[in-house]
C-alpha cells in the first residue's frame, strides 16, 4: 500500500451490527441510517478523513411480512462518488487497518492508518445540524437518478403530508401513542391539521400524501378536495419529494424529520412528536399542533410568497 494511503485516517459508517460489506442483515430504517452516514460525512469533512462507502444493501426478513409497501432492502438507492473508497478497495482498506470507535476518539487525532467506525444515531441531527448545505448536496450527489423524480417534480403540491404506517404500532390508548416512539398517529389528526391550514389560508390549497399505508388506511384524507396520493417508488424518492413541500404535515418518524431538515420548510407536528428542532431559520416554523389550536397567522403569507407559480 502506498504511503499516502498509510498516512490517512479512514471513516466508515457501519449501518448494522451484522455487516458483510456487500449486504447487511437487519438494521434500521432509512431515516435512522442517514444519521450515521451524515455524521460520518460531516466529521470526515471537518477532520480531513477519507470516508469509506457504507453497506446500504440490507436483508431484514421481518419487513417482508409487516411492510409490503417497502421491504427496506435499500439496494439501488445510492451510488458512490469519487469521494469514497468503494468497490474492491473497500474490504481491502477495512481489513488492513486498525478500527476504533468514534466514541473513543478524544481530543488527540487518531493515528494514521486508523479506521474510525461510526455507529448508531447518537444526537440525531445535532452533530451535523449546521452542515445542512454539505449534507443536502452530498445526498443528492450519491442518489441514483431514478430516485430524483420526486425531488425534480415542479408540480409538487404546496402541502406535503407524510403518513407513516408500515411497521408503526397502533397503541391501545392515546397516552401510550403520545409517549411511545413509532406509534401510529390517528388519521383524524392529519385531516384536522390540513383543514385548519386551509381555514387559515382561506382556500383548499393542494396537498399530496406520501405514505406506506393503503388507500383504505388513507381514505379520510383522500376524500378531501384537492388531495392526491403520490408514490415515487422508494423511501428515498419519497423523502426527497417531501423535502420540496412548502409546508409539511409530518408523521412522528425520522423520515419526516429528514424531510423537514432537508427542505427547511415550516413543519407541523403532532403533540409530543417534535423530537428535535431541525430548522435553522425562523423561530416558530416548526411547531406542535392539536385540534382546536389556532394555526399561525403567517401561514397564508408563507404559502403565497413561496408559490413558484406566482
Amino acid at each position: 500500500m502506498n504511503k499516502r494511503k498509510q498516512d490517512q485516517v479512514f471513516a466508515y459508517p457501519r449501518l448494522s451490527k451484522t455487516d458483510l460489506l456487500f449486504v447487511r442483515i437487519g438494521g434500521s430504517g432509512l431515516g435512522n441510517l442517514l444519521f450515521i452516514w451524515a455524521r460520518c460525512l460531516s466529521r470526515s469533512k471537518r477532520e480531513g478523513w477519507q470516508p469509506v462507502w457504507p453497506t446500504w444493501q440490507s436483508f431484514k426478513p421481518k419487513n417482508w411480512r409487516v411492510n409490503p409497501y417497502d421491504h427496506r432492502t435499500y439496494g439501488g438507492l445510492f451510488q458512490p462518488t469519487a469521494v469514497y473508497i468503494s468497490g474492491w478497495r473497500k474490504p481491502l482498506t477495512l481489513a488492513r487497518h486498525r478500527w476504533v470507535k468514534e466514541s473513543d476518539i478524544g481530543s488527540a487525532p487518531p493515528p494514521p492508518g486508523t479506521v474510525v467506525e461510526f455507529r448508531g444515531m447518537e444526537g440525531k441531527f445535532a452533530p451535523f445540524l449546521h452542515d445542512h448545505a454539505l449534507v443536502h448536496r452530498e445526498l443528492l450527489r450519491i442518489t441514483r437518478p431514478q430516485h430524483l423524480a420526486g425531488y425534480e417534480a415542479i408540480e409538487a403540491a404546496p402541502i406535503g403530508i407524510h403518513v407513516r404506517r408500515g411497521d408503526f404500532v397502533q397503541q391501545d390508548s392515546y397516552e401510550k401513542m403520545l409517549n411511545i416512539d413509532n406509534s401510529l398517529l390517528p388519521l383524524s389528526w392529519y385531516v384536522d391539521a390540513l383543514q385548519a391550514v386551509r381555514v387559515r389560508v382561506g382556500a383548499d390549497v393542494p396537498a399530496c400524501i406520501i405514505s406506506d399505508g393503503t388507500d383504505q388506511d388513507l381514505a379520510p384524507l383522500l376524500i378531501l378536495p384537492n388531495v392526491i396520493r403520490v408514490e415515487f417508488g422508494s423511501a428515498l424518492a419519497d423523502l426527497l419529494a417531501l423535502s420540496r413541500s412548502r409546508l409539511l404535515i409530518a408523521s412522528g418518524s425520522t423520515l419526516g424529520m429528514w424531510a423537514s431538515y432537508l427542505g427547511q420548510m415550516p413543519t407541523i407536528w403532532h403533540p409530543r412528536k417534535l423530537l428535535q428542532n431541525v430548522l435553522l431559520g425562523e423561530a416558530g416554523f416548526e411547531f406542535e399542533w392539536a385540534p382546536g389550536d389556532a394555526m399561525p397567522e403567517w401561514l397564508a403569507g408563507w404559502l403565497a410568497a413561496n408559490d413558484p407559480m406566482t
